[in-house]
């Protein structure tokens, strides 16, 4: 039983980050067209780096505007499982803090919040710098 505890131990350091819909750059810029997102719900996706699976989510607040998040928080980034919708809010699988998604901004609790990914809107696009994007590689 010994050596089936540490392989399920080990097996979780090396563990990947799941995948969602993958996303591929058009000269170094990650577009997603707006309408395809905007609609008050949360929308994972994946970009595929150095062999690493970088996952980032767009949602709705409560005012219509689109935020976008890595899929990661500072103090439980390392099990690689971040967050998913629960009802109206966003949670943490690893710890269970949540955050409900009609708030504009979120008042971080800890460590533990979706990390923010910096991107614009450009027309109905939401653009995501590769530069950007890259930075929260340490995070998967």
């Amino acid at each position: 039983m010994g050596i089936f505890v540490l392989v399920i131990i080990l097996s979780g350091c090396t563990k990947n980050a799941p995948e969602y819909e993958f996303v591929i750059p058009e000269n170094d810029i990650i577009k997603i067209k707006t309408a395809s997102v905007n609609d008050n719900r949360v929308h994972f996706f994946t970009f595929r780096h150095s062999e690493k699976n970088i996952n980032f989510f767009i949602r709705t607040d409560g005012h219509g505007k689109l935020h976008t998040h890595y899929d990661a928080c500072y103090s439980c980034f390392k099990y690689k499982l971040g967050f998913r919708v629960k009802d109206d809010h966003v949670r943490c699988i690893a710890c269970n803090l949540e955050y409900k998604l009609s708030e504009e901004f979120w008042d971080y609790i800890g460590a533990c919040a979706p990390i923010p990914l910096s991107s614009s809107i450009q027309n109905d696009t939401i653009e995501i710098k590769l530069s950007a994007i890259r930075k929260g590689e340490k995070l998967f």
